[in-house]
């Protein structure tokens, strides 16, 4: 996501303006634009060891920006495809419920042999019989028909069953719009995560190349006996253990390439890196947080489908009342058989076609008149449940509000702590400067100038995690509204799917 629709740059000056005392250091001033410029870094070795990193990059490794892994995603991630997969059920389920008002209709065909043992019979006063030779007797039959119901009348109950239908498909359309947007958040926060680690690398690299020059200084002056041996032990320590951080920070670019890979799902991208464009951050005081309200509580799916609920709550409420009405049923059928001895009728495909056959019509009316007060109950339980689903919805407003509200004061904090740790770049670049003019004059011993060079190298650390602090806090509150996929220009739930 590029929140920077504004065109503020993420370093600019800070002016006199904002702090008096800030005023009163012009070499500070000047130090802190020069460094602001370069970003993530303090000098213009930075720059050039990222134009070094791209250089480097295989030929076979496919660079991603954030639209393409994203749209990859949409393509390819499983939770992804699985939420569009569940979507394609909408469409019949509605035409289920639009079914409802069509007629049943059953067409049958039926055959079989039967074989009776006699071992008796009746004679002509009625009597059974003893049989002195028991035979076999067998028959067929097929028969073969058409059955249609259909119910004229039922209190409206299928039209407030479709209502609830079709709210019910569009909550769940809502939640599938929840579940891709969060989709779509994972992927952005791992495809950050990979810049946040590629640019604490750059950061690292250029790290040691500052230690290494100053184990070069430390070498020549201790070639002429200006410092002591332990002085250039501990400058070679420094190179080391940078040398071991540069290295943790390659090992966290490679792991956060991977999760990328998994969280985008596409198994042709074996090998991958992401484009150097970095999120530019700007002042949150330029947006509108009470337009950002109203536009949650119309596009938010969360409060879209407690919406929805209630809809169906009030459908149920109706399908429940319908019960009282009585009913009104018509069916009607129409069918033909026959029935031989032997197998003549067996696997009769035409039967009874000489034969006159049976049609029949029903009209059935039903009275509800005592139940158990189960439709008491149900409507009772019906009324219950829209109240809970008209408080469950005004919960989610509040609730949505509320996270509204302290994610754009944690944004706004974020942003002000950010101009913090430019200027305590600024100040900490400024000492070391200072620091390591004294040490060429002699003034200060090495271990002053050590810590110097690590609080400066914490104060540019600190700056690039707050940056990237800042453009996750700008896509949770995105993801609070509920504009994820509408702010990268992807459509989550189409409207024909």
């Amino acid at each position: 996501m590029s929140p920077g629709t504004n065109g503020r740059e993420l370093c600019d000056p800070v002016s006199s303006r904002r702090d008096p005392v800030f005023a009163l250091r012009p070499n500070l001033a000047w130090a802190v634009a020069a460094l602001v410029a370069a970003t993530l870094g303090t000098a213009v070795a930075n720059a050039t060891t990222l134009s070094a990193h791209q250089m480097q990059r295989d030929p076979g490794v496919r660079v991603l920006t954030l639209q393409e892994a994203l749209t990859l995603a949409t393509e390819h991630n499983p939770q992804y495809r699985r939420t569009l997969n569940d979507l394609e059920l909408l469409g019949p389920r509605l035409r289920q419920a639009w079914a409802a008002y069509l007629p049943n209709v059953n067409a049958y065909y039926n055959t079989g042999q039967r074989f009776v043992r006699q071992t008796s019979y009746y004679d002509f006063e009625g009597r059974p019989v003893l049989a002195e030779n028991p035979t076999w007797v067998s028959s067929s039959s097929a028969n073969t028909g058409l059955s249609i119901n259909y119910d004229l009348f039922d209190g409206g109950r299928r039209s407030r069953e479709r209502e609830s239908t079709r709210a019910q498909v569009r909550a769940d359309r809502l939640n599938a719009r929840t579940n891709l947007d969060g989709v779509l958040a994972e992927v952005q926060r791992r495809f950050m995560a990979v810049q946040r680690q590629q640019a604490r690398l750059a950061l690292e690299r250029d790290l040691l190349a500052d230690r290494l020059r100053d184990l070069e200084l430390t070498e020549r002056r201790f070639e002429l006996a200006l410092d002591r041996r332990p002085d250039l032990l501990a400058r070679e320590l420094d190179v080391e253990q940078q040398r071991a951080t540069l290295r943790e920070a390659e090992g966290r670019v490679e792991t956060a390439l991977i999760n990328l890979r998994v969280a985008i799902g596409d198994p042709s991208l074996t090998s991958l890196d992401v484009a150097d464009a970095l999120p530019e951050p700007f002042d949150p005081a330029a947006m509108d947080l009470e337009g950002l309200v109203a536009r949650a509580m119309t596009q938010n799916p969360s409060v879209q489908a407690e919406e929805a609920q209630v809809r169906i709550r009030q459908a149920s409420l109706g399908v429940e009342r319908s019960r009282w009405w009585p009913t009104i049923t018509a069916s009607t059928s129409w069918g033909r058989g026959t029935r031989e001895s032997g197998r003549e009728a067996l696997f009769d495909l035409r039967p009874g076609e000489d034969m006159s056959g049976d049609a029949t019509w029903d009209f059935r009316f039903s009275i509800p008149i005592f139940d158990g007060f189960q439709r008491s109950y149900g409507a009772a339980s019906a009324r219950i449940n829209l109240r809970n689903a008209n408080e469950s919805l005004r919960q989610a407003e509040m609730q949505l509000e509320l996270d509204i509200t302290t994610r754009f004061a944690q944004l706004t904090t974020d942003w002000e702590t950010l101009m913090l740790r430019e200027r305590a770049l600024g100040i900490a670049s400024e000492r070391l400067d200072v620091m390591r003019d004294e040490y060429q004059l002699g003034t200060v011993d090495i271990q002053p100038l050590r810590n110097a060079i690590s609080d400066e190298a914490s104060a540019r650390r600190d700056l690039v995690d707050q940056r990237f602090t800042f453009a996750l806090a700008l896509l949770d509150l995105y993801q609070a509204v509920g504009v994820v996929g509408e702010e990268l220009g992807i459509e989550t739930v189409p409207e024909g799917n």
